[in-house]
């Protein structure tokens, strides 16, 4: 009878195969974890969101700057307003004209135009008699709609139409060269009876910044 004996190289102890297995878990708790990790960690904490939300942020104020930058470059400047001078009698200057206010005339409703003709007013007349001389370079003239009346509460009235039909209309009209001086020309206005004078407004051209003369 042949005794058989089991090869002590094949055969695993308990010890063995303990450690085996706790490596096992081990080795599967890690994996576990790394899982774990990797599935619950909050999406607004990984570095590629982080990373565009701040290149996102950057953009929005480099743009804000340039905003407020463009903004206070295009903004227009004020515009130059018309300076007040002394009243009646003083010499003041815009642009290329120097003015002399020199009298108000107040001929009420009617008065006589050139060639006998009679101008009635819509309300009543009033004119403003103005030396003026030209100290630019070149030929100039006085008459544009851009004369101005303001009444005290501040509104503005234009030269009135008639004014071409008065005997003064070619001092109103005339091109004066440089140097000259035209004296007494006549700025005639049409205003609602009653109306109160407080200045003219004296401008060598439209575009001028103009210069305020008091008429009281």
């Amino acid at each position: 009878m042949n005794n058989h004996h089991d090869n002590p190289s094949s055969a695993s102890t308990p010890t063995e195969d303990a450690a085996g297995q706790a490596a096992v878990q081990t080795s599967a708790q890690a994996s576990a974890d790394e899982a774990r990790g990797t599935t619950v960690r909050p999406w607004f904490k990984k570095k590629f969101f982080v990373l565009s939300l701040a290149v996102v942020l950057a953009i929005m104020i480099i743009l804000a700057v340039n905003s407020r930058s463009h903004t206070a470059t295009v903004t227009s400047p004020p515009k130059a307003k018309a300076t007040v001078a002394a009243g009646i009698g003083t010499q003041v200057r815009d642009g290329t004209f120097e003015f002399v206010v020199t009298g108000v005339e107040y001929p009420g409703k009617t008065f006589m135009g050139k060639v006998g003709e009679k101008l009635t007013a819509k309300g009543e007349f009033v004119i403003v008699r103005v030396n003026v001389t030209n100290v630019g370079k070149q030929d100039q003239r006085l008459g544009c709609s851009c004369q101005i009346l303001f009444n005290d509460k501040g509104q503005k009235i234009a030269p009135s139409p008639a004014i071409l039909r008065t005997k003064d209309a070619l001092k109103y009209v005339v091109y004066i060269s440089p140097g000259d001086t035209v004296k007494g020309a006549a700025v005639l206005f049409d205003v609602a009876p009653g109306t109160k004078l407080l200045n003219i407004e004296l401008h060598a051209s439209p575009s001028s910044a103009g210069v305020k003369v008091k008429l009281t």
